[in-house]
């Protein structure tokens, strides 16, 4: 399968780029910066569809990564979340019509759920039938890439499926790891859930929450706020205890407050992440970091270019 990547040398492309070459696919990578790959590269921004239009020849499926995220608000206009995050992704839709790709796996996000567990926040459980409501510019333009994707399903037969991926952005060892439990999930487990969205049979528009799977439920929510380390002993044991023994904060580590079931990916995706808590806390507890070979790496794109 020939596959245009947008925003190949971002998170995402970066990701899923060995995977699809591992699985037999063609990859093409279009980026705004120049990349060193031995794949075939072009060289251009989504906010040009003339360029979007020229590297969507030949093409029989896109995956749409090229957007600014979270991690650039600081750094980035409001013009510049619009122009890359919902021109760029009417660009790429408009040139698959015209070209005749009818099939997105768009790259979107947790964000589109707003501030779920956030600082102050109860916890909760997020599904995909948790209504949308972003409270950032990202989230906006996340919701705003998706109604794009809904539209193209309806009216122009681009089919898409959408895939609200969790953080996965390079982090130290072990804040990856605690992350996995509460909105986090793992490189290897993003691009397991893009090679099954390639796949995927037309249904128009769907979305699916890309997580690790902590096994956490909605009964877990009452014990979860009233004594989480409790909680995380009872179903990993000895995990606060290793925590000490690290000289860690386990405050620290453990941001969120929100459970994200993976249910109807793995049900109608056939998603199942391999990378979750359990296994990473058993890395950490015998000191092997290469479980997590991008632990402490530069975010990529969080630069501004010059």
């Amino acid at each position: 399968m020939r596959i245009l990547v947008t925003g190949a040398g971002g998170n995402l492309g970066r990701a899923v780029m060995p995977a699809m070459v591992a699985a037999g696919h063609q990859p093409v990578l279009l980026d705004s910066r120049p990349l060193d790959t031995d794949q075939k590269f072009i060289l251009g921004d989504v906010r040009d569809a003339d360029v979007v239009t020229r590297a969507m020849e030949g093409a029989d499926v896109v995956v749409h990564g090229a957007a600014l995220h979270g991690i650039h608000l600081s750094g980035w206009s409001a013009e510049d979340f619009w122009s890359i995050n919902v021109t760029g992704t009417f660009n790429v839709y408009e040139a698959a019509r015209r070209s005749g790709v009818r099939r997105v796996v768009l790259g979107s996000s947790m964000a589109v759920y707003g501030n779920v567990g956030g600082a102050g926040e109860p916890w909760q459980v997020v599904t995909e039938e948790t209504p949308i409501k972003p409270t950032n510019l990202y989230g906006l333009t996340k919701v705003l890439s998706e109604d794009i994707a809904r539209y193209h399903a309806h009216d122009q037969a681009v089919s898409t499926v959408s895939l609200r991926f969790g953080m996965f952005v390079p982090e130290t060892f072990e804040r990856y790891g605690f992350r996995l439990l509460f909105g986090g999930v793992d490189d290897r487990d993003v691009a397991q859930s893009v090679l099954l969205a390639l796949d995927h049979p037309d249904r128009g528009f769907d979305a699916f929450n890309i997580m690790a799977d902590s096994g956490l439920t909605a009964d877990d929510l009452s014990p979860l706020d009233a004594d989480l380390p409790t909680v995380l002993d009872q179903r990993w044991p000895g995990t606060t205890e290793l925590v000490r023994e690290r000289g860690l904060d386990l405050a620290a580590l453990v941001w969120g407050r929100t459970i994200f079931p993976v249910d109807h990916a793995r049900s109608v995706l056939r998603y199942s992440p391999q990378h979750n808590f359990d296994a990473f806390l058993e890395a950490f507890r015998n000191g092997d970091h290469s479980y997590y070979p991008n632990a402490d790496e530069a975010w990529w794109g969080a630069d501004r270019p010059s």
